[in-house]
């Protein structure tokens, strides 16, 4: 039963704009603020004390210079055809500090002439910080972090809209011309919440799954890139304790942390300079615990990155964290901000110490995952000195890069397994409706022609059930589904030999 509609007077209405939590402004026909509500002038105007400071004054001193042009042109393309206009901006808040907005300015026409336009403006604050992310990363993780993100924030602002939106329809006479522009508003946000939803979905199918990481071996792995970033004038070296213990994280975000915090030393020393790169065990015990009052007792590795720079003085220092904020010109200030969310998602602790002049060190500590939290002896290995405790396993490897396909055939030869291979899906279902014994694994890439990965495991497991199976790709486990998972891991291009024996030993642990 549809609930019953009461009649309200002016005086709701006024309170309904007044005490939105939307940003709201009137102004003319030439942009002069005639009414705003509360919630815009405590962001951007002070209090309400300061109203009559505000009326009367265009509002174009508020917008960021850089975007007066096109909010003028803009507004004449409304005034011209008495339409809803929409674009996004920055405003200066009251504290001095630029904000980001998606703002809507409808016309309000009286005798087929503009005489006042409403604006309402949401603060995109939050999705700018996630969009300069995205471009700071070109990662399907950072891409699908920001549409969740994004997604789950914006959802709470339209809980706040739509609601209220459909108060003021149900309110309304359906003969009024009101009526059918709430019921526009409505249509809007329900349109705004499935776009949302899809967002959502985009960001569970193509979410990055953490896994035990040595980060000795990530080091090495990014050992070439962080020399190219740095340039010439900067020397880097590395000191890497044995014993390590693994620590759960998704291995691109570790190198994005490593990248990052590399380069802000590099900008650090603009003459040139040396960087040190260390790792040590750590543990925060009873008799450490006092140094550490934010961090829980446990094993740790710690890892060190610490520059001979200019050094930063102890106001800066309490600040490096926050997005948007940089000492540099031209800077983004989201790097270091990055490195943060990214040491927060694996449950660890970053901080920085510095003074100017004598340089700057940036500290994280990941907490070392379960079995490995006593540590363990982070030697080379080589992958073909074959298994001490490994049975020997028939493994049947499927890849369409011919170079690829013998590397994989050799490592594994080398670890004492025996193996067939094959180059496409086609000849993979031969060999195993052909071969007499048994098949323990099949190792396949993700992307081939007619039978990709996915398709192919699906069709071997209907022949030979009990079979694990490895996926390879260079373009990242997201387009995995759970039944393809069952059984089954996922090894990131380019890997390691050792990383290949490792997730072989994984699958039959």
């Amino acid at each position: 039963m549809m609930p019953e509609c009461t009649a309200y007077d002016d005086s709701f209405y006024e309170d309904l704009f007044v005490y939105s939590t939307a940003i709201s402004a009137v102004t003319d026909e030439n942009g002069i603020l005639r009414k705003v509500n509360k919630r815009a002038m405590e962001m951007f105007f002070g209090t309400e004390q300061d109203l009559g400071s505000v009326i009367g004054r265009n509002i174009l001193e508020f917008i960021h210079v850089d975007d007066r042009a096109k909010v003028i042109e803009r507004w004449q393309e409304s005034l011209r055809e008495k339409k809803e206009v929409n674009y996004d901006l920055r405003m200066s808040a009251a504290d001095g500090h630029v904000m980001y907005f998606l703002v809507s300015g409808r016309p309000i026409v009286r005798d087929g002439k503009v005489v006042l336009f409403h604006y309402q403006a949401l603060d995109m604050m939050d999705h700018k910080v996630q969009e300069q992310n995205l471009l700071a990363s070109a990662s399907a993780e950072v891409i699908a972090q920001i549409a969740g993100g994004f997604a789950h924030d914006f959802n709470n602002l339209l809980t706040v809209i739509n609601g209220y939106a459909e108060i003021m329809r149900l309110s309304i006479d359906e003969g009024s011309p009101l009526f059918h522009k709430a019921s526009q508003i409505c249509e809007a946000g329900r349109q705004a919440s499935q776009l949302t939803g899809r967002m959502l979905e985009f960001s569970r199918k193509s979410k990055a799954k953490a896994e035990l990481v040595d980060i000795n071996m990530e080091i090495s792995n990014q050992e070439g890139i962080i020399r190219h970033v740095i340039g010439e004038n900067v020397s880097v070296g590395f000191a890497k304790s044995q014993g390590l213990g693994k620590v759960l994280i998704e291995p691109s975000r570790l190198a994005t942390l490593l990248v990052n915090l590399t380069v802000n030393a590099k900008e650090a020393m603009p003459r040139g300079g040396e960087i040190v790169i260390s790792t040590e065990p750590y543990v925060v015990d009873a008799s450490s615990e006092s140094l550490h009052t934010r961090v829980s007792r446990g094993s740790y590795v710690r890892l060190s990155i610490q520059d001979n720079g200019e050094g930063m003085p102890e106001e800066v220092c309490r600040q490096v964290f926050d997005p948007f904020f940089s000492t540099r010109d031209g800077g983004r200030g989201i790097g270091l901000w990055t490195a943060q969310n990214i040491v927060h998602a694996a449950k660890g602790y970053i901080s920085v110490e510095s003074c100017p002049g004598t340089g700057t060190t940036f500290t994280i500590l990941l907490p070392v995952s379960g079995a490995d939290s006593q540590g363990e002896p982070v030697g080379k290995t080589d992958p073909k000195a074959g298994p001490e405790h490994d049975a020997s396993r028939t493994i049947l490897v499927v890849e369409d890069d011919d170079t690829v396909r013998d590397l994989v055939n050799e490592v594994l030869k080398g670890q004492g397994h025996v193996t067939l291979t094959a180059r496409n899906g086609g000849d993979a279902l031969q060999i195993v409706r052909q071969y007499d014994g048994n098949i323990d694994l099949l190792i396949t890439d993700m992307v081939m022609r007619r039978i990709d990965g996915m398709m192919l495991s699906k069709k071997m497991r209907s022949i030979r059930p009990h079979i694990k199976v490895m996926f390879m790709s260079g373009y990242g486990g997201g387009m995995l589904d759970d039944d393809s998972l069952k059984d089954s891991v996922f090894l990131q291009k380019p890997f390691l030999p050792q990383d290949l024996v490792d997730k072989v030993r994984s699958l039959f642990a």
